[in-house]
């Protein structure tokens, strides 16, 4: 099953605290909800990461391979992503992107992504995974407002 979710998010903090925030991998990791683990590998650009997620009769553990390049003259960040549930679950592969733009004496974060979902977390369907995509999202605005607003943004 292949998911497409755009959404967008205007935060009250200047476009550039917001893209510097967006350029360490490891910060927007920990505004992710259920990542349980993110490390570095060796080659630049490269990470593991461990989401960890319950949604309907399934527990999912996916190991992540994910790969983040960035284009500094859009403020866009892609990361590509792929891994398997270790209990065989799901296997997901895809791209999530994030574009910041000034928006007034704030900024818009446009987040984008398209992932497709095999295996039997699949066999849910679409509507709850969508739901679960918009939930995750909304958390992670949360999360990036709440690291912004206790000063995280301006040590960057």
């Amino acid at each position: 099953m292949l998911l497409n979710i755009s959404k967008s998010a205007t935060l009250p903090t200047s476009a550039e605290t917001v893209w510097a925030l967006l350029r360490q991998p490891k910060r927007v990791a920990a505004c992710l909800p259920n990542v349980q683990e993110f490390s570095e590998r060796d080659a630049p650009g490269e990470y593991l990461a461990v989401l960890v997620e319950r949604l309907g009769p399934f527990s999912i553990d996916v190991a992540l391979s994910v790969n983040v390049v960035e284009d500094a003259a859009a403020r866009r960040t892609t990361a590509r992503v792929s891994g398997e549930d270790r209990a065989g679950n799901a296997r997901v592969r895809g791209e999530v992107g994030a574009t910041v733009m000034a928006a007034g004496a704030g900024a818009t974060l446009d987040v984008t992504s398209r992932v497709e979902v095999l295996g039997r977390l699949a066999t849910l369907g679409a509507v709850p995974i969508r739901r679960r995509g918009d939930q995750v999202f909304d958390q992670f605005i949360e999360n990036l407002r709440v690291a912004v607003a206790a000063g995280a943004g301006n040590v960057l």
